[in-house]
């Protein structure tokens, strides 16, 4: 794969590189569903809030539940190597993403749960991220396999000769097909008739199921009852989404048994 790629004596790396073109991707996309959707905050202050924030929480996550032995082991040595040059986790940034995103809201006076139907955007973040991934072999990838599309990774930055699930690749495509439906149900005409946090609901029913059967092909730790941590966090939002969905309809159905 390509860890890096060289531009005259500048060394570029492909995550980040990755990681620089979601950001520009979800200015321009949230910079357009906020003008559709009548949400008064300046994307120029939101999306660097909500790209700090999900940096720091992906990375605190990543020491707390991944690296924290490297890190408690010896955390003025080693354990800041972990701190700065390893990786990032998905539940951290969309945790520190929505925290952000309701500091803003408040902030600017916004309903909150408009504010958090953005969050589809966010979807570029995997989307493009575990592209970055993929092209450097940094360890995301799977389970060996057999199937024809299994990869190897001689020269990433985790090498292995053996085949593999692209991983990566996986979460890409069904971030990028999520986005694409909640984008579409985003739209003006179609948002309009919809309940504020719906956007929200949606993405994590979906991301939520989603990660959770991929990660049956990852090589991540299992923490709890068979689970890795990214697939106990999925169970989390998926309820989370249920229960989003059952507070919005409780009322109507409430109201029919009154009235019948």
């Amino acid at each position: 794969m390509y860890p890096s790629i060289q531009i005259g004596p500048l060394t570029v790396w492909t995550y980040g590189l990755m990681i620089g073109v979601a950001l520009c991707l979800a200015y321009i996309l949230g910079e357009a569903d906020f003008k559709r959707r009548g949400v008064a905050i300046p994307i120029g202050v939101f999306l660097p809030s909500m790209a700090v924030a999900g940096l720091i929480g992906a990375k605190i996550d990543y020491v707390i539940f991944i690296q924290w032995r490297v890190f408690h082991r010896a955390p003025w040595s080693g354990g800041w190597v972990a701190f700065f040059h390893y990786g990032y986790t998905w539940f951290g940034a969309v945790l520190a993403g929505i925290s952000a995103a309701v500091a803003l809201a408040r902030l600017y006076k916004a309903p909150v749960l408009k504010v958090l139907d953005v969050i589809p955007v966010a979807l570029l973040g995997p989307a493009c991220g575990r592209l970055g991934c993929f092209l450097a072999g940094d360890g995301d990838y799977g389970i060996p396999t057999s199937l024809p599309w299994g990869v190897s990774f001689p020269h990433g930055i985790v090498p292995t000769t053996a085949r593999v699930h692209p991983t990566p690749l996986y979460e890409m495509t069904y971030a990028l097909i999520l986005l694409a439906i909640l984008w579409r149900r985003g739209r003006t005409e179609s948002y309009a008739h919809a309940w504020h946090g719906s956007q929200l609901a949606y993405y994590l029913l979906g991301a939520g199921i989603c990660r959770f059967f991929d990660e049956f092909l990852s090589r991540n730790v299992k923490v709890l009852a068979g689970l890795t941590e990214a697939q106990c966090v999925s169970v989390a939002f998926v309820l989370v989404a249920v229960a989003l969905i059952f507070l919005h309809r409780r009322p109507s159905t409430l109201l029919q048994i009154r009235c019948a």
